[in-house]
């Protein structure tokens, strides 16, 4: 299983819509959604998204 988190200074957010937590069975999936929606996503310029095995 698989989450999408952002980094910021020691600060790490999970991904969430409609507050549950996004959890992906595959790394493949985990990167298709985000690939799709780094676009949308609106967050600061100094986050960077991660995935990360749980």
């Amino acid at each position: 299983m698989y989450r999408i988190v952002a980094i910021s200074n020691n600060v790490r957010a999970i991904i969430a819509m409609n507050e549950q937590e996004m959890i992906f069975k595959t790394y493949q999936e985990a990167e298709k959604y985000l690939l799709e929606a780094k676009d949308v996503l609106i967050l600061p310029d100094n986050y960077n998204l991660k995935i990360e095995k749980q």
